[in-house]
């Protein structure tokens, strides 16, 4: 299809509209098997996007071949483009087709008017040809699109219809400007891992010139988990669509769709995560197709171009605007712009460093930051601000000059080496470039991002102390038991996780204090420690029996004084200490279970008796009791007798 008269033709309207002030071109030749070829004067507002298919240019039933976009056996799949045409006073689409392989098959060729599809040409006939249309005032606008889907007709396994060259020939009222949108988000949120969660409380979309938008994109651009995170859009939305690309962590919500239709899937869009997750996440609403990152305030975009080279890159990367702001090669002058431009962008690209001034003088030639010098020297060589050579990189094999994202197989992912200007092969082969919109002096400001964050669950859970307790002994410590703890509650765990964690004792021996620490654990990892006090007093005499001297006649009184104990038991000894027995309240004795016992007018038979008590406490349950000294009762006799010669003294009272 391809012929030199097609060629000629589309070269004559190239020529012809370029002596036509105010005339762009958008155009499609599909070169190469990308969604993103841009062959025109200006771009597309965004990518071919497929509907019930692969969403693959390189396979499926809507692919490019041998530098054609094929159709094949279509049911319900369609592709469409978004162009923003806002300012245009007139415009024309052409395209050539095949269609001599479409067996009984239709394929209809649609504009989008603002509310519906409008068929504006339905192949079905057997021929090869050209097409063209001159757009109507309703298919002009920022939301303009076209699009191919299936028609009428059994569409065979063999049936193919081939396009090429898509353009639309635009004529331009200077005086008119598109007016950016203006996005407003709100959310400070916290998620509970298990949980989904909207990643915006608020949003408002609004825009001085339109009511309708392509697309809005929601990025997870700070914290990403690959693998782990992950955006849905919830709920039924007639005319938005939604696709989750896992690598750049974005979920694209196509329409065309009103703002206010736009807002509701917005609010509709959850956060969940697989994994473990723990910090936060930054999510950036965006109004376009490049991606928000909040530390910079920039916007990236990749730009697949199979086999660019740096000098290529660099021009076209020059050449791009977004709503104003100039494009450059990416500068990547930290950590978290190196993850986001290189682990989330698809394919390997270059960026905008070279050292072919002064050779091992790694510079940033491109944005607000050229001419920065960042790194010094080959592999082995000095990092100067910020840099992230892969390992063995820079290593100048062949007269490498410019800096390159790694492919995604080669790791660290994201990391760069030096390349010639032409590339490598295989892995090393361009696939694309990294534009960086941003800081550049004149920028406007915009306002068609918006950045919301989560944190994941840091909140601790609570619990109160156990209450403490007193035991005589270390034989009476109870054993942990974690249902001491009664109230332990969380803000998202149901129920936290309460284990033992030690017993700490301060060293004393009466009393002797343990400080016994329990964990409350939720889902999340975060924890709060309780402790419950446990004092050890065991029981002690202060004050010990003494012996006693009694005249016979009188009481004799034995005094203890203990502390930390509630039961006394006096004991007797009759044979010289060898062995006691307890002592009961009777004629004899009293008080023989308390501090104080009394030997009732002892007489002279229980000189040499030997007393002791022995003291515990009623609340011990292992506790061995204390035995106190032993007493001597020593009675004496108090009257004088003589006889033969042999006098007894008196002692009086």
């Amino acid at each position: 299809m391809k012929n030199h008269l097609t060629y000629l033709s589309f070269f004559i309207i190239l020529l012809c509209s370029s002596f036509v002030v105010g005339q762009e071109t958008y155009l499609d030749n599909f070169s190469s098997e990308a969604y993103d070829n841009n062959d025109g004067t200006q771009n597309f507002a965004g990518d071919w996007i497929e509907v019930n298919d692969d969403d693959k240019p390189d396979k499926g039933k809507i692919e490019i071949n041998n530098n054609q976009l094929r159709f094949k056996d279509l049911s319900n799949e369609s592709l469409r483009r978004r162009l923003n045409l806002a300012g245009a006073s007139s415009a024309t689409l052409t395209f050539d087709y095949d269609a001599t392989d479409r067996g009984g098959n239709t394929l209809l060729v649609q504009l989008w008017d603002g509310s519906l599809w409008q068929t504006v040409s339905t192949l079905n006939s057997n021929t090869a040809g050209s097409i063209s249309h001159t757009l109507s005032a309703n298919q002009i606008s920022n939301m303009s699109f076209i699009r191919f889907g299936s028609g009428s007709g059994d569409w065979g396994k063999n049936d193919n219809i081939y396009i090429d060259n898509v353009l639309f020939t635009v004529s331009f009222d200077p005086a008119v400007v598109d007016e950016p949108p203006v996005l407003i988000a709100t959310g400070d949120q916290i998620f509970c891992p298990g949980d989904s969660i909207p990643v915006v409380e608020t949003i408002s979309i609004s825009d001085s010139d339109d009511t309708t938008t392509n697309a809005v994109y929601v990025q997870i651009s700070n914290g990403y988990a690959i693998g782990d995170d992950l955006l849905t859009l919830t709920g039924t939305h007639l005319n938005i669509t939604s696709t989750w690309d896992a690598i750049q962590g974005k979920i694209t919500l196509s329409g065309p769709a009103t703002y206010t239709e736009f807002e509701t899937a917005v609010l509709a869009v959850e956060y969940s995560n697989s994994g473990v997750p723990s910090g936060t996440r930054q999510f950036s609403i965006t109004v376009g197709v490049p991606n928000y990152l909040p530390s910079t305030g920039h916007y990236y975009e990749y730009v697949s171009n199979l086999g660019i080279t740096w000098t290529d890159a660099n021009a076209a990367a020059n050449a791009s605007t977004y709503y104003g702001l100039q494009g450059y090669l990416a500068t990547l002058t930290s950590q978290d712009e190196a993850d986001f431009s290189g682990t989330q962008a698809v394919g390997t690209g270059w960026i905008g460093a070279t050292d072919t001034a002064v050779e091992g003088e790694w510079r940033w030639v491109t944005g607000p930051e050229a001419g920065t010098l960042f790194w010094n020297g080959g592999a082995a060589g000095t990092e100067i601000t910020y840099a992230f050579w892969n390992s063995g990189e820079p290593n100048n094999s062949g007269g490498e000059d410019y800096a390159h994202i790694t492919h995604p197989n080669i790791n660290p992912n994201g990391s760069w080496n030096d390349l010639p200007n032409a590339g490598g092969g295989g892995n090393y082969q361009p696939q694309g470039y990294v534009v960086e919109y941003g800081g550049t002096p004149g920028d406007p400001s915009l306002n068609i991002t918006d950045v919301t964050t989560i944190t994941v669950d840091n909140i601790a859970p609570t619990a109160s102390n156990p209450n403490s307790t007193t035991v005589f002994c270390t034989s009476d410590v109870p054993a942990a038991d974690i249902m001491v703890v009664t109230d332990e509650a969380d803000n998202c765990t149901v129920n936290p996780i309460v284990t033992f964690i030690s017993d700490v004792s301060d060293g004393g021996t009466n009393p002797e204090i343990i400080t016994r620490t329990y964990r409350i654990t939720d889902d999340s990892g975060n924890s709060t420690d309780v402790f419950q006090t446990i004092t050890v007093s065991p029981a002690t005499i202060t004050v010990q029996p003494s012996d006693l001297s009694v005249i016979v006649g009188n009481d004799g009184v034995f005094y203890v004084t203990a502390n930390n104990t509630d039961s006394y038991q006096w004991q007797l000894s009759i044979n010289g200490g060898v062995s006691f027995n307890n002592l009961t309240d009777g004629s004899e004795y009293s008080g023989t279970q308390t501090t104080t016992l009394t030997a009732i007018k002892p007489n002279v038979d229980k000189n040499g008796y030997i007393f002791r008590v022995i003291v515990s406490n009623y609340g011990s349950v292992s506790c061995t009791p204390v035995v106190s000294n032993e007493a001597i009762l020593i009675t004496l006799v108090g009257s004088v007798i003589t006889n033969k010669r042999i006098t007894y003294r008196i002692i009086k009272n």
